[in-house]
């Protein structure tokens, strides 16, 4: 499997990638274009909406200068529009994964949605977002437990925030969107 690199203008349907690293380019075919990462800016025609690159499919490691995972070929828009737009790049820069890899890396970011571990741990929680609106895919959110641990991301593709495990039966809080960007244990 082969995933090129997102790049400004690179397309979903009526979506398009609006912002690039500008330290992180690539002109293989040309034009020149600046490489993007996951939750990005985008903009919709269909919906008329601003949206966002979100992750789908498996990925290798890596990072760009912002501190983001790489934005490929395969990964959804996030605007109005369900389901969601399909991003599709055509560059010689991008993730080659062979199909063993594929489908570890996949089954990996389904089994690493938990905090903490099992191990010795009475209780466990998981929320799972559910909505007639198109999916949550990439929204931020922190989780404040009645311990006062934190912990804080973004809605992963199947809906899910990371499973709590905890010694005892605690209350928690889920802080969403600009709450959670704004509140102090965000990361």
């Amino acid at each position: 499997m082969r995933r090129a690199f997102l790049g400004v203008g690179d397309r979903a349907a009526d979506a398009v990638v609006m912002e690039g690293l500008p330290d992180v380019t690539c002109s293989d075919p040309p034009p020149l274009v600046q490489i993007s990462t996951l939750y990005m800016k985008t903009w919709c025609n269909a919906c008329k909406r601003e949206g966002h690159i979100a992750p789908r499919g498996p990925r290798h490691e890596g990072t760009g200068s912002n501190g983001q995972r790489w934005a490929l070929s395969g990964d959804i828009n996030i605007c109005g529009c369900s389901p969601p737009p399909v991003f599709y790049a055509e560059r010689n820069m991008a993730m080659i994964f062979t199909e063993h890899e594929s489908t570890a890396l996949t089954a990996l970011a389904i089994a690493t949605a938990s905090i903490g571990t099992a191990t010795g741990k009475v209780c466990d929680e998981q929320v799972r977002i559910t909505s007639t609106l198109p999916a949550p895919i990439g929204y931020p959110y922190c989780i404040e437990t009645s311990s006062g641990a934190l912990h804080s991301g973004r809605v992963d593709l199947h809906g899910l925030l990371p499973r709590v495990f905890t010694d005892n039966a605690e209350t928690y809080t889920v802080h969403w969107g600009e709450e959670a960007l704004d509140h102090e244990g965000w990361k």
